[in-house]
């Protein structure tokens, strides 16, 4: 099958070979970086991670009750068939098909980004939240419920304190997927550090985008270390 597929889609080695001069040339073509537009490539990165950080706090918190909602054990089934089957759904919907339907609604500039990170991260999110209270365990839930306690309180007191940890972990972590990828949302139009990439790129002005490329790269390392020791004290 692996055979099948490296030749239907044209993976020749000996292509990419001959291809390897224009990369080489195109990596020449970015050196020295163009420093008077580091200014600008700060000022999309702050954009960036403003997009990635609101669209990801909004996210985590719709995706709460829909996490439970989609939790076979949780929820009845004829509430659990519906939510899993819509997550699943508008799951399959990438970010930046959300930012060019919502780039469409409301125009141009970060907003319509903000929307796309929370449209895609809340079903994401409520996937990653239902597995979870999934794998719970059942004796604190049994105990609580013996004590009379009402379903609200069984989820608050016997579900929530096991899962809670492994929810913050999970929202970590797509805030630094998030980042990722609100910094190609500009190239639709959705704002962030993507417009100036795009803009340098169009104009053939290599050295200005390799100068946002190295602050992409540098934003992205600096939240990922971050956010994985923040991780490990959670986990």
């Amino acid at each position: 099958m692996l055979a099948w597929t490296a030749w239907d889609t044209g993976a020749d080695p000996a292509r990419f070979a001959r291809g390897v001069p224009w990369i080489v040339d195109f990596l020449r073509r970015m050196l020295p970086p163009d420093l008077r537009v580091l200014p600008a490539a700060l000022v999309g990165a702050i954009k960036t991670l403003e997009i990635a950080l609101l669209g990801t706090a909004v996210a985590a918190v719709l995706a709460l009750p829909l996490g439970f909602l989609s939790a076979r054990n949780v929820a009845a089934p004829p509430v659990f068939h519906p939510a899993r089957a819509a997550l699943n759904f508008f799951r399959s919907v990438d970010t930046l098909v959300y930012a060019l339907v919502f780039v469409a609604a409301v125009g141009l500039g970060p907003f319509p980004g903000v929307l796309a990170v929370v449209a895609y991260t809340t079903t994401s999110l409520a996937k990653l939240y239902s597995e979870a209270i999934e794998g719970i365990e059942r004796g604190p839930v049994d105990a609580i419920t013996a004590t009379g306690a009402t379903r609200l309180q069984v989820l608050r007191f016997g579900v929530l304190p096991q899962v809670l940890p492994l929810f913050l972990s999970y929202v970590l972590y797509r805030l630094e997927t998030n980042i990722r990828a609100a910094t190609v949302l500009g190239f639709v139009g959705a704002g962030g550090i993507g417009f100036y990439l795009q803009t340098y790129l169009r104009m053939i002005d290599y050295p200005a985008a390799s100068t946002v490329l190295l602050v992409t790269v540098l934003m992205v390392m600096v939240v990922d270390a971050v956010s994985s020791r923040l991780r490990a004290r959670l986990v």
